[in-house]
């Protein structure tokens, strides 16, 4: 067990059988930073990227985050974006297009567009 996070986060990589450059690519992310958080003196990743990281390789999120609880709760996830809906009718030409580029999207970027452009009125208003 590593008191480091900078070695957690390399054990964890490892675990999923990835590159640095094959993380980045999967979570958004250039390989600078990856290799940026498995440095000794390197940045810690941000708490989004900790869960996505988490996630992607089957490493229990508090271990990642913290050195304890259970180290690895699951098996490497190659898929951490979640399925496309089924629209149930013909799309327009516009509608597929952004849909196309949506889906190209990290879940990362996804979850940034979406912060960008709103709720789509899904909350309540008051």
């Amino acid at each position: 067990m590593s008191k480091k996070l900078y070695l957690r986060v390399r054990q964890a990589r490892e675990h999923a059988d990835l590159t640095q450059e094959q993380l980045a690519v999967e979570l958004g992310l250039t390989r600078s930073a990856i290799a940026q958080w498995e440095m000794v003196d390197g940045t810690s990743p941000s708490v989004d990227n900790m869960i996505a990281l988490a996630l992607r390789t089957g490493m229990g999120f508090e271990f990642l985050a913290t050195g304890r609880g259970p180290m690895f709760v699951d098996q490497p996830n190659p898929r951490i974006a979640e399925e496309g809906p089924d629209y149930g009718h013909e799309l327009n030409e516009q509608q597929r297009r952004l849909l196309d580029r949506f889906d190209s999207l990290s879940p990362r970027q996804r979850a940034g567009l979406l912060d960008l452009i709103g709720d789509g009125g899904k909350r309540k208003r008051r």
